[in-house]
């Protein structure tokens, strides 16, 4: 819930929301370059396999991991090649479908984020291995940054309730 309180030129804003603490791992490697991830909600796994293909094809990028996350119609992926920063923005923008938050909280924070721990019950299972032309250049191993964060629980309605007072 948001409830929002103006004043004059002057607007007071408070939210509620159930939270849970989940971990997440963040796509910086040690040379300061970047894998590469991807977030898509609401689309089929048909739509989000023939993208990251299609990706794949003009980057000539190698094996995509692709996982459920356990939320219907939900999904991520990696893929590990070694980025600059901006090359990897690059190619994650070029996807299409990629969830708008995921990719402006990166943008913002200089690195992708996601989530591999549970959250409300479902964690996040491989299925599908998108084999590339070209071998990975780094692994799993190589991240060196893990980080936990909370993040508003599943299905949780959000309301907004504003409360206006007149100008006297």
């Amino acid at each position: 819930m948001i409830i929002r309180l103006k004043i004059g030129r002057w607007r007071f804003s408070y939210s509620m929301a159930p939270v849970t603490n989940i971990i997440g791992v963040n796509s910086t490697l040690p040379s300061g370059n970047h894998i590469l991830m991807w977030d898509f909600d609401n689309i089929s796994l048909r739509q989000a396999v023939t993208e990251l293909r299609r990706i794949q094809k003009k980057y000539t990028l190698p094996t995509i991991y692709l996982l459920t996350t356990g939320k219907p119609n939900s999904f991520i992926a990696y893929c590990f090649k070694e980025n600059n920063w901006h090359r990897a923005v690059e190619i994650v923008a070029a996807t299409k479908h990629v969830d708008p938050n995921f990719f402006k909280y990166a943008v913002y924070r200089g690195h992708f984020t996601l989530r591999v721990s549970m959250k409300c019950g479902r964690k996040p299972k491989i299925i599908q291995y998108l084999t590339g032309k070209r071998k990975q250049n780094c692994s799993v191993k190589d991240l060196i940054s893990w980080t936990l964060y909370e993040t508003i629980e599943d299905n949780y309605p959000t309301k907004l309730m504003e409360l206006k007072i007149p100008n006297e």
